[in-house]
């Protein structure tokens, strides 16, 4: 986190104080954490939520991870630490995201964390779907899957470019690039397809068989539909017992979280217009996991991808669970909570389905 010299900070300090001296926190926890972009020109970090001291101050369009908030202040993670700052400074990824341009990428290319094209970065193939942000001295700010990063302007094609916009260095037209684009997307649509629907024949019978468990149900799908191992999948299986032993129909919250999961508020009606959307009704167990996977496919991907990269030991299934109840269900007492887990499904979870 970049710091400011003291004499500024000191002025910072001031009246940050003064502005935030009503907050009163500790931050009430969110459902989850979610990505958000800094808006303001310049955005005061405090170490703490009454803002007696100040931290530094984050530029314009630098994403952060925002973890908690109450009354207008935001309790923000950035480069490994974490601090305070006004709500106001900042929007989240995925509203910022929606009120931009949608864009392909044009060639394969690569997708940078800083703007100078320098440091860590991954490839994109041809026809990457993405956002854009913004545009400065020939990079783009892109958003994807929910995290931000940099590509070079003239590897995209953004909605309403011209033929002359949109020829890369590879010399083909917009409309060669369009028939790539549409020849890529049906190949990942049928092999996705296929692959999905060979998945979940695999688990009707068991579904209508009246042989399973609900907690046999879920190891099921979540080895052979999700692809996890049996660490992960116990990791998965103690959180589910612990939000609702595994009923569907449990509600907590006072009514706004629902389902296995416990999903709540935005989220719980993100999953009932899902199970609508397949035709199967929101209290049934395979609409719950048809959503879980989606939802851990789309808008949890890194803890997906944890979760397919634990060790195949009661370890794993200890740190499958405390990462899926952290960062996935956050509850309140978070730690405690993730703690608990974890051993549940190392003790318990894990020595059931690994004799199996």
């Amino acid at each position: 986190m970049k710091l400011r010299a003291k004499g500024l900070l000191r002025l910072i300090s001031v009246t940050i104080a003064a502005a935030l001296l009503a907050a009163c926190l500790p931050c009430v926890a969110l459902a989850s954490s979610f990505s958000a972009v800094v808006t303001a020109d310049s955005m005061v970090v405090a170490g703490d939520p009454r803002g007696k001291t100040v931290l530094g101050a984050l530029e314009k369009n630098t994403v952060v991870t925002v973890t908690a908030y109450k009354k207008g202040v935001a309790q923000i993670e950035y480069n490994g630490k974490t601090g305070y700052a006004k709500a106001s400074n900042m929007k989240s990824v995925e509203s910022v995201a929606s009120g931009s341009k949608k864009a392909v990428t044009a060639v394969a290319t690569r997708i940078y964390k800083k703007a100078n094209g320098k440091g860590a970065s991954k490839k994109l193939k041809a026809g990457t779907g993405l956002y854009v942000l913004a545009t400065k001295n020939g990079v783009s700010m892109v958003e994807k899957d929910g995290a931000v990063g940099y590509v070079k302007r003239k590897h995209l094609i953004l909605e309403g470019d011209t033929p002359s916009q949109s020829e890369d260095e590879g010399g083909m037209t917009r409309e060669q690039l369009e028939k790539l684009k549409k020849m890529l997307e049906e190949q990942q649509k049928k092999a996705q397809g296929d692959k999905e629907s060979d998945k979940m024949e695999s688990m009707k019978d068991a579904f209508t068989s009246g042989k399973y468990s609900n907690e046999q149900l879920c190891y099921l799908f979540l080895t052979k539909v999700m692809g996890y191992n049996t660490a992960a999948a116990a990791g998965v299986l103690a959180n589910i017992n612990y939000e609702s032993g595994f009923k569907t129909t449990c509600v907590g919250d006072g009514g706004t979280s629902l389902g296995i999961c416990q999903w709540h508020a935005g989220r719980k009606t993100k999953m009932i217009n899902y199970c609508k959307e397949l035709g199967v009704s929101s209290d049934s167990l395979a609409g719950q996991l048809a959503y879980l996977k989606y939802d851990l496919e789309h808008n949890y991907t890194k803890v997906n991808s944890y979760l397919k990269g634990v060790s195949n030991t009661a370890q794993g299934a200890y740190d499958a669970a405390y990462y899926f109840c952290y960062n996935f269900e956050a509850p309140a007492s978070r730690t405690s909570q993730s703690t608990k887990r974890g051993n549940s499904a190392k003790n318990t979870y894990f020595p059931r389905y690994a004799k199996a």
